[in-house]
């Protein structure tokens, strides 16, 4: 297959290697046979041939504005090469928009992928004044897509309340290489909690702040925020993984959340779980066997489930030895990639 990818993530051209994007798209292009990913960007980036069969091209626009433009410019003369059996889009907005005009022009199946909570949301709706206007877009371009694969059945029950029909929609998680973060030596303290995440208004780091603020006043904790720059910034993979393996408890805030790859990262370095109740911690979570679930803004609860966890760290290693279990049974890297090369498989074949 010959897969067609338009994406904003700028770690596949070099800008962040902080994460594993491009080594997961490099898996998914050896299963696949070729993938040419498109990627959104300001001026400044070069074409990646990253192997055989991973090319990477950013657009290089002058402004935001020329995004769709450019990216269609490029996905023309890679067509004029190439037969192109399906075109993948990362969100159901503007890269949806990109590969809806380009299923139109060459008649090319199209699978639009749900990375985050939008439908039924009003905390999504209230971070910005235009992301009504993005929700009546994706309603429309999604209703023209061949296919739909989203994170969590939260996502996917949210799309079929909506009218989308059942058929169309795929639920698999985001891959995580779960042997990456098994840590090799116990180095935990007891009192440790963690939360890793970008600066970004989803993460309701206020709320998070205050329930900190609430166990110190009761418990000697140590607390470490990773990524979104108030504590310790970005940090490197094996950085990151050391992080969880000296921690005890992983805290999230967020007010949505559509998955929650960090929360199964936390889960495979065997740590208990604190989480607001979003759709994505509700499809990863069992409360109180792997950790609590607490309603979504309750500094207060959420504070003291991280407490009890302190107080209680035979009850904290439990909930972490059952949290490695799901996430066995549960988030396997290869038979999620393995799930979504079948349904590129199944598009194309349609």
């Amino acid at each position: 297959m010959n897969i067609l990818i338009i994406s904003l993530d700028k770690t596949l051209i070099g800008q962040d290697y902080s994460g594993d994007v491009l080594e997961r798209h490099l898996e998914y292009s050896k299963k696949a046979g070729h993938l040419d990913i498109i990627v959104f960007s300001k001026k400044g980036f070069q074409k990646k041939e990253i192997s055989k069969q991973l090319s990477i091209y950013p657009t290089n626009s002058r402004i935001k504005l020329n995004y769709i433009f450019d990216a269609l410019k490029i996905a023309r003369r890679i067509i004029a090469r190439k037969k192109i059996d399906l075109v993948v889009t990362q969100e159901p907005f503007i890269t949806a928009l990109t590969g809806w005009r380009i299923k139109k022009t060459f008649k090319i199946p199209l699978l639009v992928h749900f990375h985050g909570d939008f439908w039924g949301n009003r905390y999504w709706l209230k971070e910005k004044w235009y992301n009504f206007i993005l929700l009546l877009l994706s309603k429309f371009l999604v209703k023209k897509a061949d296919g739909i694969r989203v994170v969590s059945s939260g996502i996917k029950n949210k799309l079929i309340k909506n009218g989308i029909s059942e058929n169309k929609v795929r639920v698999i998680p985001t891959p995580v290489d779960l042997d990456k973060f098994i840590c090799k030596s116990d180095n935990r303290k007891g009192n440790v909690v963690i939360n890793v995440g970008r600066n970004d208004p989803s993460k309701d780091f206020k709320t998070l702040l205050k329930a900190i603020e609430l166990v110190k006043q009761q418990k000697n904790i140590v607390f470490h925020q990773i990524g979104a720059g108030f504590d310790i910034g970005k940090v490197s993979q094996k950085e990151l993984i050391d992080y969880y393996c000296q921690s005890d408890i992983y805290v999230s805030s967020s007010c949505h959340e559509s998955f929650g790859k960090v929360l199964v990262e936390a889960m495979a370095a065997g740590l208990a779980l604190v989480a607001t109740a979003t759709t994505g911690s509700q499809e990863i979570i069992q409360d109180k066997i792997n950790g609590f679930l607490v309603p979504i803004g309750d500094k207060k609860t959420l504070a003291e489930k991280i407490i009890y966890l302190i107080e209680n760290p035979d009850i904290a290693k439990q909930m972490g030895k059952a949290g490695k279990k799901i996430v066995e049974e549960k988030f396997s890297q290869k038979e999620n990639i393995s799930k979504i090369i079948n349904f590129w498989q199944d598009l194309v074949n349609k």
